[in-house]
């Protein structure tokens, strides 16, 4: 019999989450696994097929959040404990509604396993849903989790959770989840399938750059923590002494081409006199023609990256990679053999490690090629036998204990 997952996304819309989730549940196998899929917010990038018998959306209004209302109003009166009152609130109000609505869908569809992708205080009540059915529940932690006694609570209704990187297993153990419930899942990828179709010269033509021209890219969603403005100040010193171009892939997590941030992006590069080097593609669905159309790939987050699926497709593009050294990426990239390493928002050694990287064409080439031997490592088969490995190794205890 057919083990029935109900993944449940909770995160900020389109992104690496989504990504990775994507490409997780395409490639479950069909003849061992029915995934149904719920998400709170509109998406296009999962579709029913193979695995995956079900698509839909279920909406999740949240109370709290330093976002919300609810909790700024709280703020006013209650300081620093606004946020655990503010989760209160929600969880009486929409979040048990919510919680009450993934439970009547474990019921009605028999569901064995609910798989919750992101964090456990962003998926509070789907860890919850699944308690109130009685299914184990798994928490597929591609961001750190956060400490305190509301993520320490649910962390204790949740039977494993599967961090992306030991960065994010350290968050993890730090909210009180013993070794024995964490199993690390790092991101795989397909090269070949992530490469197919990729077309680096269509890319190139569509915006105007010659075949020539190298190019420095940065790619990745349009939010503040992912560096975009270290990356500006780099590209002012490295264009300045070098005849390459710059382009930023990528817009907000909503998938939005004229978001805020796109805009001061763009007014900060006119205002560094880069307005003719660098190109903003806005949301771009050729990645893959992106990146491979690229010389360098840089990864700039300024905090630590979970994981960094991006470094991993820039090496199955045969792009040499610059990162930043903290998270996944530190723990993928050996600098100088399969990457360059740079410290976290220090746009002087990001725009050196470029500069070497455009004036050394071996060095380049020699990068390149460890990358793509470093996806070998990262396939996306050994990420789905793990992935199946903690479904068996969950769903075997329920059954033991139901004896």
């Amino acid at each position: 019999m057919k083990g029935r997952i109900l993944v449940v996304e909770n995160g900020a819309g389109f992104g690496g989450a989504l990504t990775s989730l994507a490409t997780l549940v395409e490639a479950l196998p069909a003849d061992c696994w029915e995934v149904h899929l719920l998400t709170s917010y509109p998406q296009k990038n999962i579709v029913a097929g193979g695995a995956v018998c079900s698509v839909a959306e279920l909406p999740r209004q949240r109370r709290y959040g330093a976002d919300s209302t609810a909790q700024q109003t709280l703020q006013k009166f209650l300081g620093r404990r606004a946020g655990n009152a503010a989760f209160v609130y929600d969880f009486l109000t929409t979040g048990r509604l919510f919680a009450s609505r993934i439970a009547q869908y474990i019921h009605s569809n028999g569901i064995h396993l609910v798989h919750c992708n992101n964090g456990v205080l962003i998926n509070d009540a789907a860890v919850l849903g699944a308690r109130k059915a009685q299914v184990p529940c798994v928490v597929h932690s591609r961001g750190p989790e956060y400490a305190g006694r509301v993520s320490a609570w649910l962390a204790g209704y949740v039977d494993m959770f599967m961090p992306v990187s030991e960065f994010i297993a350290g968050t993890v153990r730090k909210i009180g989840v013993p070794q024995e419930r964490v199993v690390v899942v790092p991101e795989g990828i397909d090269a070949q399938h992530f490469m197919a179709g990729a077309d680096a010269a269509a890319f190139r033509q569509a915006h105007g750059i010659s075949g020539d021209v190298p190019l420095v890219g940065m790619v990745g969603c349009l939010v503040g923590w992912k560096g975009h403005d270290v990356f500006l100040d780099a590209c002012a010193s490295f264009l300045a002494n070098s005849n390459a171009k710059a382009v930023i892939v990528g817009g907000e997590p909503s998938g939005g081409q004229s978001g805020g941030t796109l805009v001061r992006l763009k007014e900060r590069a006119q205002a560094l006199g880069l307005a003719d080097r660098i190109i903003f593609t806005g949301h771009c669905t050729q990645v893959a023609s992106a990146i491979a159309a690229c010389s360098v790939l840089v990864h700039a987050s300024v905090i630590p990256e979970p994981f960094g699926r991006v470094m991993l497709e820039g090496m199955a593009a045969g792009t040499a990679v610059v990162c930043t050294r903290a998270g996944g990426p530190a723990e993928v990239v050996r600098d100088g053999e399969n990457g360059l390493l740079v410290a976290p928002a220090d746009a002087q050694e990001m725009a050196q490690a470029v500069m070497r990287l455009l004036e050394d064409g071996e060095l380049r080439a020699a990068l390149a090629a460890q990358g793509r031997k470093t996806c070998e490592d990262y396939s996306m088969q050994r990420h789905v036998e793990l992935v199946e490995q903690v479904y068996e190794g969950v769903l075997a205890g329920k059954a033991k204990k139901d004896r």
